[in-house]
């Protein structure tokens, strides 16, 4: 699925930046999954998906800036090249059928090497979520896994 999701959004014609453009004032997060990927592949740095209802929905889409409220989520996500895909618009359609068009808001993590998804979840993800997510995946290695289902013991 990624090496179609690839080949049709790399030979992309409205997308014509060139990777040494990508290098200057990075943005904190890309709305393009197109240029997203290019940076991701050559940072080497693992692609965090967000995939957002657009326009009316009645779901509540992802709010990065939520995510981004702890100094220590802050510090995860540079471990990352995050894009938030807006599914309604035309590219945003394209990208949703491509992560088979699961249920919305929908977060994917692709390794580092862009060629395998790692993690995805439809689920409303709070807090802890988050940071479990961010610490299980932020090497960017396929063999990472995690199961949100299982909640974590406190110590007492």
């Amino acid at each position: 699925m990624l090496t179609s999701l690839t080949l049709l959004l790399l030979m992309d014609p409205a997308v014509g930046v060139q990777p040494q453009q990508l290098t200057a004032n990075l943005p904190s997060h890309f709305t393009s999954y197109t240029l997203a990927y290019r940076e991701a592949q050559r940072s080497k740095k693992p692609l965090l998906v967000v995939l957002n209802p657009g326009g009316d929905s009645a779901e509540v889409p992802v709010h990065l800036k939520d995510v981004r409220k702890t100094a220590q989520r802050r510090k995860l996500l540079e471990r990352f090249v995050v894009v938030e895909v807006d599914t309604s618009t035309s590219h945003g359609q394209t990208v949703h059928k491509l992560f088979e068009n699961k249920p919305l808001p929908h977060v994917a993590v692709i390794e580092r090497e862009q060629q395998w998804q790692v993690f995805r979840t439809s689920r409303k993800l709070q807090g802890e979520d988050w940071n479990r997510i961010l610490q299980t995946f932020q090497n960017g290695d396929r063999t990472a896994s995690l199961n949100l289902e299982v909640q974590l013991q406190c110590p007492t």
